[in-house]
């Protein structure tokens, strides 16, 4: 049996487990690898914003991950900064400080294991980011997207295994939709009632909350600060 975590007790997370363990001066890759993983695209979307192109856009992530991946740039880390997300920012900026373009193609890789990379295609079609962002905008937007989605995944996932897969995809529509199809509709696809769809979809969205938060809570470094980042999500999708 599981031992019971301590009242008030702030699980290890994956940022929460780098910062400690930069005090100490040993960096776990597998952590930071994948939260630079999940940051790839809003990173990609905060160098096309800027109007760098494409391919140097792509070269200038892989360079920067794998300068964090090395090691030595995580030594200055502070974690009274908290979010991953705004270090992340930061840090890019301070690279991209230090390199010029044609640095930028020979520094792919750098050494380091890199990232498995969706094709180009693939990450400027997967989401479209208003006009009107700038590039920090572009960045927070595709941040906030790229959350939902892989709580989205997550989520799936879970009524995958259940064997509930037709479940899923009918109900989907509520999970992110201001303006879902009628319950009644949607419950006749999977042979449910109205009712009864009504109450699937809201232990889905309930599942679907739990995780996101569970996703926000691997990028901040104390409880305090998961539900203002949930906050930040919002505010990022508005704009």
């Amino acid at each position: 049996m599981a031992k019971p975590q301590p009242r008030g007790h702030f699980p290890t997370t994956r940022w929460s487990m780098v910062l400690s363990a930069t005090r100490e001066g040993d960096v776990p890759r597998r952590a930071l690898n994948e939260l630079c993983g999940d940051y790839w695209l809003p990173l990609f979307a905060y160098l096309r914003r800027t109007g760098m192109p494409i391919a140097d856009a792509e070269d200038t992530v892989q360079g920067f991950v794998s300068t964090l991946l090395a090691g030595p740039a995580m030594a200055g880390v502070d974690p009274g900064r908290g979010r991953f997300r705004s270090y992340l920012l930061g840090a890019l900026r301070n690279y991209l400080s230090r390199i010029n373009a044609r640095e930028r193609a020979a520094k792919r890789g750098g050494g380091a294991t890199p990232i498995p990379l969706s094709t180009t295609s693939d990450l400027e079609r997967d989401i479209e980011i208003p006009d009107d962002r700038t590039p920090e905008g572009a960045y927070a937007y595709a941040w906030a997207m790229a959350l939902l989605r892989r709580t989205e995944h997550r989520v799936a996932a879970d009524y995958d295994d259940q064997g509930k897969q037709a479940l899923f995809e009918a109900l989907r529509p509520t999970l992110l939709s201001d303006d879902p199809p009628p319950y009644k509709e949607l419950g006749d696809r999977v042979g449910l009632s109205e009712g009864a769809a009504r109450v699937a979809a809201h232990r889905m969205r309930t599942r679907f909350r739990a995780l996101l938060r569970e996703e926000v809570s691997q990028t901040v470094s104390s409880p305090a600060e998961i539900d203002d980042e949930l906050r930040s999500v919002i505010s990022a999708l508005s704009g």
